[in-house]
């Protein structure tokens, strides 16, 4: 097969990851692996490294700029007249849309909705206006895979497509090889995201500043990512005088954060407004690491077969009831890392993921 893989950045994040385990999959295959996107990310460079090529459209952003829009589907529009791939699957919203509507039928196109902009907890405006693009350019989709029940069931809601077309693949990761933590006289209590909406990690700073003084000196918390409320958070730490609990690193690589995860977590936070089926969840549970999440979107189904704790939205005391307790029992958060671990080698591998991806490519290439 010949497939191109549109989405939208390539800077790091959960849509990026999946494109590029799905793009290693498939060369390792024998199969010709293009990808378009926005240049000087760090999917440009993974694509490199495994072996696809890699086509820049640089007027792909998060942008409805009408110009940037029309420039990015010429972009496109050319790359599919020299590449001729066989498929094309599109990944994020703006990419999604572009896509199929520049497309439209003339190739077997996919959509992968990693969480739905319209989806549960987002802003207003989007769950007025996408629903009606998305169902629009469902006209367009050969297939659509949703990475949650959560968002199948929001497709089949709103009306998105057909029933045929709809389908739902858990995203996946590979399970990390038990490593021996290091010793140190904390509990060390990760968030990974980027600090912008939907992520909270507002709220697991305001839950820890109400935890018993004896527990808190007992625990650290490493902030990892960037972004526009990265000051504010910076800002609320100090005042609440917890700077020497709580650390911000900014950006890691994804291996740097993987490492992290098996060598000194304790325990993964992830609070989140929306979500589609996060990768640092998985990721962090396929390293042993207990978890506490937001009850949002497709996070209660990757808790499922056990390894976490759901906490409700927003509310600060659940939050610093669950910290204190996961804190202060060792034994609890042992069970619960091998719950997690286990959890994921038996039903979120990347191994699934990839092949029951490729079942639906080969589908859609036989209609």
């Amino acid at each position: 097969m010949r497939i191109l893989f549109f989405i939208t950045k390539s800077e790091q994040g959960g849509a990026q990851t999946h494109v590029a385990q799905l793009t290693k999959f498939f060369v390792q295959r024998g199969d010709t692996v293009m990808i378009m996107s926005a240049p000087g990310g760090w999917l440009e460079q993974e694509s490199q490294r495994i072996g696809a090529s890699f086509c820049a459209n640089p007027f792909l952003a998060n942008s409805a700029n009408p110009f940037r829009l029309w420039c990015a589907s010429q972009t496109l529009s050319q790359t599919l007249k020299t590449f001729q791939p066989d498929i094309v699957a599109c990944h994020s919203t703006i990419a999604g849309l572009i896509g199929r509507f520049t497309i439209r039928n003339t190739i077997p196109t996919i959509f992968t909705a990693h969480g739905w902009g319209f989806t549960q907890g987002a802003p207003r405006l989007r769950r007025l206006v996408l629903p009606l693009l998305e169902r629009f350019a469902g006209r367009f989709s050969s297939k659509i895979i949703c990475v949650s029940q959560n968002d199948l069931a929001l497709a089949q809601q709103h009306r998105i497509a057909s029933a045929l077309k709809l389908t739902m693949i858990h995203n996946g990761v590979e399970v990390q090889t038990p490593q021996t933590k290091q010793l140190t006289p904390y509990i060390h209590i990760f968030f990974v995201g980027r600090l912008a909406s939907p992520k909270n990690p507002m709220l697991l700073i305001t839950a820890f500043s109400r935890l018993d003084p004896d527990i808190r000196k007992r625990a650290r918390i490493t902030v990892i990512g960037d972004g526009p409320d990265r000051q504010h958070l910076q800002t609320t730490i100090e005042e609440l005088q917890l700077n020497e609990f709580i650390t911000l690193t900014g950006t890691l690589t994804q291996t740097e954060v993987l490492e992290r995860l098996r060598i000194q977590a304790d325990l993964f936070v992830l609070l989140s407004n929306w979500e589609g089926f996060p990768y640092a969840l998985l990721e962090a549970m396929s390293a042993g690491v207990p978890v506490i999440a937001s009850n949002v979107g497709g996070i209660p189904e990757a808790l499922e077969y056990g390894g976490g704790t759901l906490v409700k939205n927003r509310e600060a005391h659940q939050l610093t009831n669950t910290l204190a307790q996961l804190i202060e029992d060792p034994h609890l958060r042992t069970q619960m890392g091998k719950t997690a671990q286990h959890s994921v080698e038996e039903h979120f591998s990347v191994e699934q993921m990839c092949q029951k991806t490729l079942a639906v490519f080969h589908e859609t290439l036989l209609q």
